[in-house]
This record gives structure tokens, sequence and C-alpha cells, in this order.
């Protein structure tokens, strides 16, 4: 509960303005409406019906669309909009996808590149201990053109997986809030860099980590290995929830159909995941 909530307490006796049979929790800042817990959006302080009629209003724009400050500054206060989802999606709902769009071209396309590079290269071995080995004796063109490939394959995988995921989720979102055709778009463009950052995360750390004494079996790392996994899982999942904000706080959904959008498209995406891995194997170099 946010510290000025209380403030927002309906009176005693009151009852919800949309559920007449229920009691009242809250009023509304905006309308004056009284409203039950259903009707209240607490991260962003306005009824249902205020939050439908003007989802902008609950939340200032992404610091990435405004003019404050440069433009470095503006690029990392936006990438931490995504550690408050619920509060930060009503800005979802407006229109600028132009700069939704350089955002994406700046976060998340360059992550998928990087996190390609670790794991794709055939002429590097990315050992622990930030151990980087020369694998055969390739010349410095050989290696610069692996490296490129490397990443270039895993955009590839990455955009064909954001692309699993955004056609379910924005034609859903769409056909619900045909009025705000720009949100499911806005959301992906803004939040999408979670997933390749979660993999180039792993990655990297995995490279920084010691390498196990003698000939120690691999599964003595596993409690590390378990950690990073549950990164991977935890910003995995602010996308998720970040899309379900989207849906719900920026398009005005109901809060089913909310949940009903996002698990489909991950439904969509984890089935596309498996054919890609399946059709890459003999791509990928042998562990």
């Amino acid at each position: 509960m946010s510290p000025s909530e209380p403030e927002h307490r309906a009176p005693e006796g009151a009852y919800c303005a949309q559920h007449p049979q229920r009691a009242a929790a809250y009023t509304c800042p905006r309308c004056g409406n009284y409203n039950c817990e259903l009707c209240w959006h607490a991260g962003s302080e306005r009824c249902d019906a205020c939050l439908r009629r003007d989802p902008t209003g609950a939340a200032p724009p992404m610091p990435w669309e405004t003019s404050e400050g440069g433009a470095l500054r503006r690029y990392f206060a936006t990438l931490a909009t995504a550690l408050h989802p619920n509060t930060s999606a009503p800005a979802f709902a407006r229109d600028d996808l132009r700069n939704a769009f350089r955002f994406f071209l700046l976060s998340a396309l360059p992550c998928a590149a990087l996190s390609g590079i670790i794991p794709n290269t055939k002429t590097l071995l990315f050992g622990g201990s930030l151990q980087l080995i020369v694998q055969g004796h390739p010349t410095a063109t050989q290696i610069a053109l692996d490296v490129l490939i490397a990443m270039l394959m895993q955009t590839g995988a990455f955009l064909l997986d954001m692309l699993a995921m955004g056609l379910p989720y924005t034609t859903l979102v769409r056909a619900y809030a045909p009025e705000r055709r720009a949100v499911a778009v806005r959301v992906l463009f803004y939040r999408s860099w979670l997933v390749p950052a979660a993999t180039l995360l792993f990655f990297t750390l995995m490279w920084c980590l010691p390498t196990p004494p003698g000939n120690a079996p691999a599964t003595e790392a596993s409690p590390v290995v378990s950690f990073l996994l549950a990164i991977q899982f935890v910003m995995n999942l602010v996308l998720l929830i970040s899309m379900r904000s989207g849906a719900r706080l920026a398009a005005g959904v109901t809060p089913a159909l909310s949940y009903v959008i996002v698990i489909v498209a991950f439904i969509v995406r984890f089935m596309v995941q498996l054919f890609v891995e399946t059709a890459a194997r003999g791509l990928l170099p042998k562990s």
C-alpha cells in the first residue's frame, strides 16, 4: 500500500459506484466516486472508470519521450521503469511509436546481438575466470566473421521469439481495445530488452565464475547456475507482468482477459522456441 492511499479511503457506509452491492474502500481523487477493491488501482491511485477514460493521466510519459536531461540519463531512467511495471504501464497508452521504436533499436537489439557471442562462436571458447581461448588457428578475419555470424544468429532468434509472442499479444489487445492500437507495440518496444539482457547477463556471469579446480564435475557449480537461471526467470516474469499491466492499465481490457492475452502469447512463444531450438541444433557448436 502506498503512503498516500489512506488519504483516498472511502467514508464508512459508502458503497461502490460501479458495484452498489459492495462496500466502498476508496474515493477516487480524479472523479470523486467511491470504489470497491476491484475498481481501485493502487499503483495509479485511480478508479477503473477514470483509468479507462484517460490512462495517460495516471502516469507521466516514459523518460525517453521527454526532453528533461541528457539522452543517456533518459535511456537508463526508461530501463529503470521496468522495475515498476504497474505504475509505469499507463504511459503505454500514448501514441508515440517513433520514440518507442528508437528505444527498441538502442536497447533490445544490442543486447540480443551481444548475448550471442559467448554461446554461438566456434573460434572462441569463453572459459571460466574470464578465460578466452582461441580454437585452432583462425585468422583475425575468420574470428571477426565468426563473432558477427554469432551475433546475427542470436539477433534473428530474438526477433523471431518476439514476433512469435508479439503477434498474438498485439492482435488480441487490439481486438479488445481497438481505440488504443499502439499500446501492445509500445509495451514490446519498451520492455523486450529484458529477454536478451537476461541471456547476456547469464552467459557473462558464467564466464566470470572461477574455473572449478582440477577435474571437478560441473555439478559443483549447480547452485550458482540455478541462481543465474532464477535471475533469467525473474526478468522474463517482469516482461510478463509488464505485458499484462499494459493490456489492463493502458488498453483497458478486463483483469481476467489481460491474463488470458498474456498466457496465450507466452504459450505461442514457447512452442516457437521449441521449434527453433530443434532446428538450430545442427548450426550451434558442439559442447
